[in-house]
């Protein structure tokens, strides 16, 4: 915020202070309104100048942070802004988001996924991964898989450090997944293996 805004804000602030201490003061029969008349009378006639210079001061304030304010920053919901001496890149969410779905796809024993990302006030990016997952599957070892390829893919791509990589499971799927034995197989496996020891 500027300083010019801040002033503004500052000013204002004090006079709606001002004008509801009045207001409470009336409604509560504590002073009447010949008081404030006069202290108002008082402001205007005796110091004129004053008066008029503080009017015009608040005026031109409000007028310019109606009409003539900081213009929004980015701060990351749109994408994330890169810089250098050439100018600026700006990568869109959604291309992120396709970026890390398509990531993730190749890992194995995830049915489905989402994501959002976003910018931390030091650049950093911190995506947030909503899944699906096998039953078949080990989820600490998806969700590590998973992190490993969105930092991977976002450092060697974007040029982007993430901070964190954050998977919610949302729930997990019968489906099975090729090439891995199904539960009632492991069982079949475990027990042969056992036999094959016992002997």
């Amino acid at each position: 915020m500027k300083f010019l805004e801040k002033l503004a804000l500052i000013l204002f602030s004090i006079m709606i202070s001002v004008l509801s201490i009045a207001f409470i003061l009336l409604t509560l029969g504590i002073i009447d309104i010949q008081t404030i008349i006069s202290m108002l009378s008082f402001l205007v006639y005796y110091d004129v100048k004053i008066t008029l210079g503080v009017a015009i001061i608040v005026l031109l304030l409000a007028i310019k942070c109606i009409f003539f304010g900081e213009k929004p920053q980015d701060d990351g919901r749109n994408g994330v802004t890169l810089e250098n001496t050439s100018g600026k890149l700006v990568i869109s969410k959604e291309s992120l988001e396709t970026l890390i779905a398509n990531v993730v796809k190749d890992v194995q024993g995830i049915e489905a996924i989402s994501s959002r990302t976003i910018l931390d006030k030091d650049n950093n990016v911190i995506v947030y991964v909503t899944t699906l997952v096998s039953k078949d599957m080990m989820i600490k070892d998806v969700s590590t898989q998973i992190q490993d390829k969105i930092k991977e893919a976002l450092n060697k791509t974007a040029d982007l450090q993430v901070k964190q990589v954050n998977i919610k499971v949302k729930n997990i799927t019968n489906k099975k997944i090729k090439g891995l034995p199904s539960a009632t197989e492991n069982e079949n496996i475990n027990e042969t293996t056992e036999e094959q020891e016992n002997s």
